[in-house]
């Protein structure tokens, strides 16, 4: 009998884990709804004797488990719970205040300079097909990290024109079964792309109604291998036929990006600006409703390339910004009902 992938089960920890090798357990972890089909699928590498001498051939004779790899996208419709979660485990410094409904998340990037420190929020992610007596699939991968996420919003009715994008990546450990049995779906509240306001470099872009598209995000550029130190564990604790996982997950340069495309007119100033090399914040809002929103502000950027080129029949205006450092470089404050996101 087939399995159907829309079959599959996610759930990850909203709260982060105490460490790297402590996975979530059930009170931390919630499930929600994705839209692409990909699975983590962790990857157990390997290697093998062919190029030892003393075999007296060129061949193999045996196999060895070294380490262990985890990684997993999630793409889905942008709502107010996993834009808080993205920007928390994405951006990794949260400070969170307010009470229910509206729990508030500001978040930072860390900064080791004032004490802040060098590794993310890890989170457990779970995966399951028909989970119980029937099961097909059920694991957990311990100690996961945001390396990216990206928000892009676009014209049009429907939910597509709302989408979020994130990439995570993981110790090596896993457990299966999963000893997770995943709660109801959390029921989201979409930001919507009608609800954009977003003034970029001294421009108000939907005053103006000039607005076409928006990408903005990060990059955390985790440095995966020197997860494996001398020390840093393995599969099963003791246990060295089993492959080593990583003890550590440390963000590498991060960078962060945001780019739009608006109607080109007379009086439109991007050429001007790009040349002139002006610069200024930019905030984007999306809004479902006084409790749920997620606010995102670059301290300062500047027109890296303006392009006036075509879409759908309309002269427009393509725009990369380049985030800058001004006492910062970015900062989101995300609204939503759900408590202890990153906690």
């Amino acid at each position: 009998m087939s399995v159907r992938t829309q079959e599959i089960l996610i759930g990850f920890g909203k709260a982060k884990q105490a460490d790297i090798a402590t996975a979530n357990v059930l009170a931390g972890v919630w499930r929600l709804n994705k839209l692409n089909a990909a699975l983590a699928n962790p990857k157990l590498n390997t290697e093998n004797d062919a190029e030892e001498f003393g075999k007296g051939h060129e061949y193999t004779t045996q196999v060895f488990n070294t380490s262990g790899d985890v990684a997993g996208t999630i793409e889905k419709y942008l709502s107010a719970e996993i834009a808080a979660w993205a920007v928390a485990f994405g951006l990794g410094k949260v400070v969170k205040s307010g009470v229910n409904p509206n729990f508030t998340y500001t978040c930072t990037p860390p900064n080791p300079s004032n004490g802040d420190g060098v590794e993310l929020p890890f989170f457990s992610f779970i995966e399951q097909i028909r989970p119980g007596a029937g099961v097909v699939l059920d694991r957990m991968a311990v100690g996961c990290a945001v390396e990216s996420w990206q928000i892009s919003v676009g014209s049009g009715p429907g939910r597509a024109n709302s989408k979020i994008n994130i990439e995570f990546v993981g110790s090596g450990k896993l457990t299966e079964p999963s000893g997770i049995t995943l709660p109801a779906a959390t029921v989201e509240k979409l930001l919507a792309s009608a609800s954009l306001a977003v003034s970029i470099n001294g421009t108000d872009y939907v005053t103006n109604k000039n607005i076409i598209s928006l990408e903005f995000g990060g990059k955390n550029n985790i440095r995966m291998d020197d997860g494996f130190y001398p020390g840093s564990g393995f599969q099963t604790p003791g246990d060295s036929t089993t492959g080593a996982i990583r003890g550590r997950m440390e963000y590498g340069n991060r960078q962060f990006n945001l780019r739009f495309v608006a109607r080109f007119q007379n009086g439109s100033d991007e050429l001007t600006k790009l040349k002139n090399q002006t610069s200024g914040t930019a905030v984007i809002t999306l809004t479902y409703d006084a409790n749920n929103s997620l606010e995102v502000t670059f301290a300062k950027v500047q027109f890296a390339t303006a392009e006036v080129v075509d879409t759908d029949g309309r002269v427009t205006v393509s725009v990369e910004c380049l985030p800058m450092y001004n006492a910062g470089v970015v900062s989101a404050v995300a609204k939503c009902n759900v408590d202890n996101i990153a906690q």
